[in-house]
């Protein structure tokens, strides 16, 4: 029932993969789900029959419940390599260790126990590639990338200017590889138990763990000639908890009889828990160092007045005083530079090297000189060279030119502080009735802080200087006052008006008044030999990164009115975490610091359940009450970002006026429809002078002045003033205030669960189940920070959460048969249909004010039918078998959260029909086939002399195949792996209405185990003998190459159809070099992860002792 798609993802019976959750001993996970194999007691999978303790998913859950101490010692040591096989090196060594501290009662029989034992895992990894891909990759071989490192840009060979030199580049110069390069990857886990029972009946348990992974993040652009560039993350997890447990009234069988107690086998666990997951993404080389990422070099610009001759008389009033009129002279207009000189860093030597080349070029047309001839910043930029903060553009739109990664910082962090509580007992009536009562709460924290590194040095000249950007002039009847007129000794003019700089410190930036105070306070010089003053010009492409520090900025020169360079939540404007929650008027309000809080979601439960048996029926009868609070304020209207008038308050202000003076004579003459309701939103032909009343809105229909429903509300724009949507605002003048939002109103679910099971005989059996599950939002969805509002005009096309999002609920049923065939097999049928409302969608809020833009609702629906059949051998041989067949249709309105971004991209944004999804995976057909030879006297393989050859080895076997999953075709082929490409696809036939090829994949694990005999101890708790297993484990044992995705217009994984297209081939013979573009793109369309995974060979070994 379990599928795995192309990115890890686990899907329980076609759900979606976001609808899976995993638990370690009971504690919902956040951050890394890791626990080392040798720490792992038990794992169950739970999706169906789920017992009213599990909450908050939707799919299905993995519960893995990790080993306690024991009375011996045990312990284990592990290695496991798959460098012997292939290049990927997969290595990891793990060690664990179980046993007593103290023994209570040590020899009194029954009264001994261990009042305090440990547990302890640990394990290490290293893997040079940790997502192999089949086939292998292109790479550039070393001497051809070395070359256009060296030589970035060349002269164009068909005309004026130059190119990328990697345009040339052909397939003679690429090699392939199995592995991808430089994406090694480092995961530690670390993890201990503590258990002290100061009594049989009482248990203190202390759990901790430590996850750290660390590695290079792989981008299928950049991996060609720019994989030295990419960005490294390290995450970090830390997981703990203490729970008590206690038995209460513990009595024996014996006792039970005797007295009738009520109740029995009592007992009650109380659990505090708190994780915590960290997340840095950098550049190794640069970490935290923020203006190290763009530095290319020194930019030293001559900066000089530039004059304008004037024929025309004009009229001064000259620095005496005297009214003068000048004609044919020089007139100062601005400054500007006559010359730019560069000297490169060390920071981005492969990027400077763009900008050598455009300056050597230059110098040597000016014979060698120390005049570049350069004379602005868009002459380099246009010769493709480039300036700080700028990063060289794509070959053919296809790959990253070499220097063209790794830009940006950011970190994240999450924390979750739970306490759970449970109860159990026996509650002995006319039948036992097994009782279960608990309630759990948690709140969690997510906060991230990130910048755009590398363009901060494009945003910093903005900032710098802007007060001082005009020349001190006015303009007053007619007279110029403010010019500097040049005389000679005799008082006549000579030939030139200049002009001071004029200083407008309104028009300061913060970044500027404190990286000037910095200038002034260390008595640095600028180019021309002067200390920097409250006048001077500041270059910044001529300073040091050193010289510069965030602390410089505000946050609102950061933020640059939507276009940011920085977006944060849960931290300040400088990466620092905060804890306090803010409020809207600590954003709007407060420029220096604009202050976002985390998103702080609480969820809690309650629940109760019965197992008990009647006659031969046995049940289990659960109810589970979940709360969601998302503890945020959200807009009240996705319509409408200020507050409007409704149909109701129309009528009672008709007479009078708006707060902000518009006069109103909306009514005179007009009725408003009985169609209406009060609560309706009013539209009108313009916000500023309302005149007409156009329409009105109730949710998200439509109605015109007329009261009749709308399927089109452009038509209300269309008829406005502005052909803008109009509605009538409260007040027109007035920004973003507190009366457009409104708490979150949490939302409690109700989910019964029943589960029974009765004899139809004594070799087959009945049961079934029924379950409702519900399941809060995920982050992107839900959480809209104050920024993405008040940015929101700014921020056109991007995606705005909707805070009013509330649980997906899944409703499922199964019915089940289980027949007995021998004492050793069995068979079971099973049914089941699951049916999904509410689940998230992306959809297009039209005709918003003041713009449109796409969000999410809970809007879209599926429904899942499952039959599976599932046959199991369990064999006194050698031979064991489990054989599972399943039959799945999963149609829904979106296979994902983003599933409806295409339909939107094709104007068809209200589409919502049920076809199949990603993961309606028809037929899957599973075998798993366990051969065993066992040991000492029940041996039965071959003895060689008088070694029983295979005594205690075996081989386990994974035979599974299944049809293949629907796509999308298409009639016409696109530039798929081209970035940016805007080409649009027409759907050839329905959404999802073709299929991929099957599937057919076997694993394989062959192992043997060895006993070494040890000393003779008398102690029955120690091991006796020094044990070692040896086992090859081998994953897509035949190598089969199973396709995972196609392209639409062709069905096949290899090939677009775009080169062959009438459009390609015109757009190849338009290119530099047509047949370097064509073998680049040949390079980038087969996609290695468009197949599952190649073989897979690990060597392991584990010893016990």
């Amino acid at each position: 029932g379990a599928n795995q798609d192309g990115n890890g993802g686990i899907s329980f019976l076609g759900s979606r993969t976001d609808g899976t959750a995993y638990f370690v001993d009971g504690v919902r996970v956040v951050g890394s789900s890791s626990v080392p194999q040798s720490a792992q007691g038990q794992i169950d999978i739970i999706q169906s029959g789920i017992p009213a303790q599990y909450g908050d998913f939707t799919g299905g859950a993995i519960s893995v419940t990790t080993k306690g101490p024991s009375r011996g010692t045990f312990r284990s040591f592990e290695l496991i390599s798959s460098s012997p096989f292939d290049p990927y090196n997969y290595n990891q060594a793990e060690f664990s260790s179980i046993g007593p501290l103290w023994v209570k009662n040590k020899g009194g029989g029954d009264k001994e126990y261990v009042a305090l034992g440990y547990q302890l895992a640990a394990n290490i990894n290293y893997t040079a590639d940790p997502s192999p891909g089949y086939g292998g990759f292109y790479y550039l071989k070393d001497e051809s990338l070395q070359k256009i490192q060296d030589n970035p840009i060349i002269e164009n060979p068909n005309g004026p200017g130059f190119v990328y030199s990697s345009l040339l580049l052909d397939k003679s110069d690429l090699d392939w590889g199995k592995a991808r390069k430089n994406v090694a990857a480092y995961v530690g886990n670390a993890q201990g138990k503590i258990e002290f029972l100061p009594n049989k009946s009482t248990s203190l348990t202390l759990f901790g763990s430590y996850n750290q992974g660390q590695g290079n993040n792989w981008n299928y652009s950049q991996s060609l000639m720019d994989y030295n560039n990419y960005s490294n993350t390290t995450n970090q997890t830390l997981r703990t908890y203490l729970k008590y447990t206690q038995r209460l009234g513990e009595t024996s069988e014996e006792d039970k009889e005797k007295e009738k107690a009520l109740f029995s086998d009592a007992f009650y666990t109380i659990r505090l828990d708190y994780q915590s997951s960290w997340s840095e993404t950098q550049n190794s080389q640069f970490g935290d160092n923020i203006f190290d990422y763009g530095h290319i070099g020194k930019f030293t610009s001559n900066r000089v007045p530039v004059y304008q001759y004037t024929e025309e008389a004009t009229r001064f009033i000259d620095q005496k005083g005297d009214t003068v009129t000048r004609a044919g002279f020089f007139n100062l207009v601005d400054y500007g530079t006559n010359n730019i000189t560069f000297e490169a860093s060390d920071k981005n030597p492969e990027r400077a090297k763009y900008t050598q080349a455009i300056f050597d070029y230059a110098r040597a047309a000016f014979g060698g000189s120390d005049r570049t001839g350069i004379f602005s910043d868009d002459q380099v930029i246009q010769q493709l060279g480039l300036l700080n903060g700028f990063t060289p553009g794509l070959t053919y739109s296809l790959w990253n030119n070499p220097g063209a990664g790794n830009n940006g910082y950011s970190k994240s962090q999450t924390e979750r502080a739970a306490a759970y509580a449970q109860g159990e007992a026996i509650l002995n009536l006319v039948n036992t009735h097994d009782l279960q009562f608990g309630m759990y709460y948690e709140q969690t924290s997510f906060s991230s802080w990130g910048i755009g590194a590398t363009n901060l040095w494009r945003l910093m000249p903005l900032l710098a200087n802007s007060h001082i950007s005009s020349l001190d002039q006015i303009t007053e009847n007619g007279y110029i006052i403010g010019g500097q007129h040049s005389y000679d000794d005799f008082g006549t003019f000579t030939d030139s008006v200049s002009y001071n700089i004029r200083v407008d410190e309104d028009q300061q930036k913060t970044f500027d008044k404190n990286l000037r105070a910095k200038l002034m306070d260390e008595g640095v010089r600028d180019i021309n030999g002067e200390l920097y003053s409250k006048t001077s010009y500041i270059d910044i492409n001529s300073l040091d990164p050193s010289t510069f520090s965030l602390d410089m900025f505000s946050a609102d020169d950061l933020w640059n009115n939507g276009n940011s360079y920085v977006n944060y939540y849960g931290y300040d404007y400088l990466g620092k975490r905060t804890r306090k929650r803010f409020g809207l008027n600590d954003f709007i309000n407060d420029p220096q610091n604009r202050n976002i809080g985390s998103f702080a979601p609480v969820y809690s439960a309650i629940w109760l359940q019965d197992k008990f048996q009647f006659k031969d029926l046995i049940l289990r009868l659960g109810v589970r009450l979940e709360r969601y609070d998302a503890n945020q304020s959200g807009i009240k209207d996705q319509y409408s970002l200020f507050p409007t008038y409704s149909a109701g308050e129309l009528a009672n202000i008709s007479s009078g006026n708006t707060p902000d003076g518009r006069g109103m004579t909306l009514l005179n003459g007009y009725e408003i429809p009985a169609t209406i309701g009060d609560d309706f939103v009013v539209y009108v032909n313009d916000i500023n002078d309302p005149k007409k009343v156009l329409g009105y809105r109730d949710g998200s229909k439509w109605y015109n002045a007329d009261g009749s429903e709308l399927s089109n509300p452009a038509l209300l724009a269309q008829n406005s003033n502005s052909g803008r949507i109009q509605p009538f605002l409260v007040d027109a003048k007035e920004g973003l205030v507190n009366e457009s939002f409104e708490d979150y109103t949490p939302v409690i679910n109700v989910l019964p669960r029943v589960w029974f099971s009765f004899p139809i005989n004594s070799e087959a059996q009945f049961f079934a189940n029924y379950d409702k599950l519900a399941q809060r939002p995920q982050n992107g969805a839900i959480f809209a920070p104050i920024n993405a509002y008040a940015y929101l005009e700014t921020n056109q096309g991007s995606v705005l959460a909707n805070p009013n999002l509330k649980p997906r609920i899944t409703t499922s049923y199964e019915l089940g048969f289980k027949q007995t065939l021998s004492k050793n097999s069995a068979i079971s049928l099973i049914a089941a249909y699951r049916e999904t409302v509410g689940d998230y969608a992306l959809v297009r809020i039209d005709q918003s004010y003041p713009i449109s833009y796409n969000s999410y609702q809970n809007l879209d629906f599926e429904t899942i039918k499952n039959f599976r059949a599932e046959y199991e051998l369990r064999g006194e041989g050698r031979t064991s078998l489990a054989l599972n067949y399943s039959l799945l249709f999963a149609d829904g309105t979106g296979s994902n959260v983003n599933s409806a971004a295409t339909l939107i991209q094709a104007n068809l944004p209200n589409l919502r029909s049920l076809y199949p999804t990603e993961r309606d995976i028809r037929h899957q057909i599973t075998a798993i086939l366990d051969y065993r030879f066992k040991s000492g006297n029940e041996y039965t393989g071959p003895i060689w002399g008088k070694t029983k050859v295979f005594e205690d080895a075996g081989a386990n076997f994974i035979i599974s195949t299944k049809s293949g999953g629907p796509y999308s075709a298409y009639i016409n082929p696109i530039a798929s792996v081209a970035v940016g490409s805007s080409g649009r696809q027409t759907l050839d036939g329905n959404p999802f209405g073709s299929r991929l090829p099957w599937q057919f994949k076997v694993d394989a694990n062959f192992n043997k185990n060895f006993t070494i005999k040890k000393k003779h101890t008398k102690d029955q708790y120690r091991r006796n003998s020094l044990d070692l297993s040896v086992f090859v484990w081998v994953q897509n044992l035949l190598n089969t190459q199973n396709v995972e995705n196609v392209y639409g217009f062709t069905g096949l994984a290899n090939n677009d159809g775009w080169l062959s297209s009438p459009i390609g081939v015109q757009q190849a013979e338009n290119q530099v070099r047509t047949q370097s573009y064509v073998d680049l793109y040949n390079a980038k369309v087969n996609n290695p992860y468009s197949y599952s995974v190649p073989r897979l060979t690990r060597l392991g070994v584990r010893v016990y002792f």
